[in-house]
């Protein structure tokens, strides 16, 4: 992309006549909409590119076939054919200026307008999976154009082109052929600017004939204005065109520079964000070229400035690429004295965002608005600039405003204000953000509290995009992996909110939020799986009964425990009721401390410290326990003989698992315990009550099915061993024998089998994605082919290209689960559909059938998050609450809702989309 740009700069410089940067800038940002609508008249773009099986058979998404031929012009470059490149982009700036084609019909329109306005009225058509809008442009004296497209934008921009071509036709005007310039001289008067001139002539070799181009890349616009005459006189104008060439070049090799370093050091994320005035004023420091600037009176008291010092640099640039003929790249003739100035602006190394882009990406988030209003002070020459941020919360209704600080340039007074904001995002996101925000003024503490109240109205009334939040640091959710600062920050959160009018969140709301932020850091699976794919290999190959041992079969029946406590909502216990059921079931065999707190412990955590105290008894030994501390509780069990140390940090591993409130860790003689959320409740806010409740994890009805297999399996080679054990009086007796040892051991591998199945596909959620669109034409084509007669099933398009956050093996899963229900929900015969759509946070799939609709029994079950048993033999394991358990895992979300036509069953899938590398032009 950056080498079109440059590319068409120099196309339409070459042209001559009369230029300015701004008409300069105006006819390459047409050129993008050029490649596009070039793109798709290339057939050996789409003849030669590989696509999925989804694509395949019609016309490729114009978006598609653009990027495709981007990808095409950017190996080009890499491989140094970038003449071949070249002449690509010629081809489109040449079809261009023959269909005198207009980038934006839109803005056109409205400049071509002047004073007048412009309204636009839509019609939607069509189904919701195939919709199309229908756009009239109207204009104040009544005269329309009409236009049609997949979305409003493109429907309006259609309009306007009508518009255009009906009532403008002057707007369609063939564009400027190349003009001759008229031969430009070096500016005389001032000895300095002559030297730098020279200096920069022998410097890149260049012959005299460059020198008015260097020339002119000295001239501020300042002087000009200051020195009409002598201009004209030289046939010469400021550096503003030259510098927006130069800026064309050194984007185009700071993308190629980071580029290639990419290929080589490939990074998480790719982003081509382009270089700072602040680097390119550097540059013009470094370069020694301040003394040869010509500078107006007023300028020069002043100094000069970093926007000025830029557009320097940049000109001189674009007039040695001028006057070197427009190489292909500047690097070969860059001179060794420039060195260091070359890696700062080719850095290979992408620069971090700057405040407002970060500003940008942490508002849209959180469905927040920005802009920024400006005062000026000072003269023309010296003009300094005080931005301030405006923010707009549609949930509160309200907006609050932010100032920077004065600076010279409108760029510079932006960031200062969106860093200002940021300042107060950051406070908000520290693990006491009530403290941090105490240190600042007034005004910095009421938009905190603005913010955060932002954020509480908006999680009430919506599903927040997760991931986003977690990667933004926002409202906390970043704390999720750490239950002790979660409820540091819960509890001051509440603290800044408080008298706020209007805001009492709602607790299920912001409880659901943290929860799924929770599941995203860490799964209480994350630990058993590890553990039960172990043990199955081990079993897998288990080939005599008198082969398993001891070992193996306590860590199947902790396995079990630890799986029916997953599946399972104890009641809550106080930790002194806790304490004499353990003096009653062990006896004299555990010794407890004589004072004991009154601490409130959920289901959960008392099946961790059960599992502790277990841990440390020994036959014919006395263990013990000791209250380290009261609130948050913690516990010391010592052993009273020496412990098996690795099967002791397997079990406080595994435990420590099920339950983020609670952990077990090992220590020399025994294992310390530890509940974190036992901090009085009686006057917790609603955000603490919400992350506390959030902590707690919900019971998953699948693991109790799991626990059952566990046990059965357990049953089956205990009884295999028995068997195989048992004295035999005769031959017959212990063949007899081992055929039922053998029996329990094929039980047991099936049982294996089927867990194998059944958890397989509940892993620790990874990093992989997957294209929904063409994924989802894939997995539909696969489907139709094992389809019975009776029932069909609609095709979903994939349009445009978006990316969702769960492997292809999962999503498979997921569908054939729904979808497999809805074959079999139409015994008789129906129709079956896939659609799907996205917006910048989420993609929704909904699975639709017009069969008699879920049973009531199911809904239910599902509803209250209770288990629920299939009779279908066979299947991949993944039942409804596996569906959602797995989706939760990736911040996803399963619903059933109404069916569209009254009758059936509809599901919705919500997916996170995959964050896309960020391009920015500032």
């Amino acid at each position: 992309m950056e080498y079109v740009r440059k590319q068409a700069a120099v196309e339409i410089f070459r042209r001559g006549g009369a230029q300015t940067a701004g008409s300069l800038s105006k006819e390459v940002s047409r050129v993008p909409s050029g490649v596009q609508s070039w793109a798709t008249q290339q057939e050996w773009i789409s003849q030669s590119c590989s696509v999925g099986r989804s694509l395949e058979g019609g016309p490729l998404p114009e978006r598609l076939v653009a990027d495709l031929c981007y990808q095409v012009i950017g190996v080009l470059c890499l491989a140094g054919e970038a003449a071949v490149a070249a002449a690509l982009v010629s081809r489109v700036i040449a079809v261009e200026d023959e269909s005198m084609g207009i980038g934006d019909p839109k803005t056109e329109l409205q400049e071509r307008l002047k004073n007048g306005s412009v309204s636009y009225e839509y019609q939607r058509e069509g189904p919701d999976h195939g919709a199309t809008f229908r756009a009239v442009a109207t204009d104040d004296r009544g005269r329309c154009g009409v236009g049609v497209g997949p979305n409003k934008k493109r429907a309006s921009q259609e309009a306007a082109l009508d518009f255009l071509q009906r009532h403008v036709p002057e707007a369609f005007s063939t564009r400027k052929v190349t003009v001759a310039r008229a031969a430009a001289a070096e500016i005389p008067t001032n000895q300095a600017h002559t030297r730098m001139v020279r200096r920069l002539q022998k410097l890149f070799s260049l012959p005299a004939t460059a020198c008015p181009l260097l020339s002119q890349a000295l001239i501020h616009s300042s002087w000009a204005y200051e020195h009409r005459g002598v201009l004209s006189a030289c046939h010469q104008q400021d550096n503003q065109v030259l510098g927006f060439i130069g800026s064309q070049v050194l984007n185009y090799e700071h993308a190629l520079a980071g580029t290639r370093h990419a290929l080589f050091n490939p990074p998480d994320a790719a982003t081509n964000l382009t270089t700072l005035n602040e680097v390119h004023a550097n540059a013009f420091r470094h370069a020694g070229l301040a003394s040869g600037l010509l500078l107006g009176a007023g300028q020069a008291s002043i100094g000069i400035s970093t926007e000025t010092g830029s557009n320097a640099f940049q000109a001189v640039i674009g007039a040695v690429f001028a006057a070197t003929g427009f190489p292909e790249s500047l690097r070969s003739r860059w001179p060794q004295e420039w060195e260091p100035v070359w890696r700062m602006v080719a850095s290979e190394i992408p620069r971090e965002m700057d405040p407002t882009t970060l500003l940008q990406r942490a508002t849209s988030a959180m469905k927040l608005t920005f802009d920024f209003s400006y005062r000026s002070s000072g003269p023309g020459h010296a003009m300094q600039q005080r931005a301030t941020a405006i923010l707009s919360s549609a949930e509160l209704g309200a907006e609050t405003r932010i100032e920077g600080t004065w600076i010279i340039g409108k760029p510079r007074a932006k960031h200062q204000a969106s860093q200002a904001v940021l300042k107060i995002l950051d406070q908000l996101a520290k693990r006491q953000p009530a403290k941090a925000l105490r240190s600042e003024n007034e005004n910095f503490r009421a938009v905190g509290r603005f913010l955060l109240a932002h954020q509480v109205a908006f999680l009430a009334a919506n599903r927040a995009p997760v991931r986003r939040w977690v990667d933004a640091r926002l409202f906390g959710m970043h704390w999720a992996t750490s239950p002790a600062d979660l409820l540091s920050w819960a509890q001051e959160a509440d603290e800044v909110i408080a008298g706020i009018a209007g805001c009492n969140p709602s607790v299920s709301n912001v409880e659901h939020a943290f929860r799924a932020a929770s599941e995203l850091a860490s799964s209480p699976q994350d630990a058993v799986e590890p553990e039960m794919a172990a043990l199955l290999n081990i079993l897998e190959q288990l080939h005599t009964p008198e082969s398993l041992t001891t070992d193996q079969l306590q860590r199947l029946m902790q396995l079990a425990e630890l799986c029916r406590c997953l599946g399972s909502d104890d009641l809550g216990v106080d930790f002194r009721e806790l304490a004499d059921d353990w003096q009653l079931l062990h006896r004299n065999g555990l010794l407890l401390p004589r004072f004991l707190p009154s601490v409130r412990l959920s289901g959960r955590e008392r099946a961790v410290l059960d599992a502790g105290v277990s841990a440390v008894l020994a036959p014919d030994t006395q263990a013990s326990v000791e209250v380290l501390r009261s609130h948050p509780l913690r516990l010391r069990f010592l052993s009273g003989a020496p412990l098996d140390l690795t099967a002791v940090r397997r079990m406080c591993t595994l435990w420590s698992g099920v339950c983020r409130t609670a952990n077990l860790e090992p220590n020399e003689c025994g294992i310390d315990a530890t509940i974190f959320t036992t901090a009085d409740s009686a006057s917790a806010g609603p955000i603490t009550s919400a992350a506390r409740a959030a902590l707690q994890p919900a019971a998953l009805p699948y693991q109790a099915a799991v626990a059952d297999l566990l046990h059965d399996l357990k049953n089956q080679l205990v009884a295999a061993r028995l068997a195989s054990c048992t004295t035999a009086d005769t031959r017959t007796a212990h063949l007899q024998q081992q055929l039922t040892a053998s029996r329990h051991l094929d039980q047991a591998h099936a049982l294996t089998a089927r867990l194998r199945s059944t958890t397989s596909l509940l892993g620790p959620a990874g990093t992989e994605s997957v294209d929904i669109g063409s994924f989802l034409r894939q997995y539909s084509a696969g489907v139709l082919t094992r389809l019975p007669g009776r029932i069909s099933l609609s095709i979903p398009d994939a349009t445009h290209s978006v990316r969702v956050a769960l492997d292809q093996g999962g999503l498979t899963a997921i569908l054939d689960n729904l979808v497999g229900n809805a074959i079999e929900a139409l015994s008789n015969g129906g129709s079956i559909t896939l659609e799907w759509t996205a917006d910048d946070d989420e993609a929704v799939v909904e699975i639709t059938d017009d069969g008699p609709g879920l049973p009531p029994e199911v809904s239910a079950a599902l509803e209250a998050g209770d288990r629920v048993r299939s009779t279908k033999p066979g299947g991949n394991g993944l039942g409804l609450l596996g569906v959602r358990s797995l989706l939760n895992r990736v911040g996803g979300e399963l619903a059933n809702v109404p069916a569209p036509s009254g009758t059936g069953t509809a599901w919705l899938v919500t997916l996170p989309i995959v964050p896309t590398a960020i391009r920015e032009h500032l």
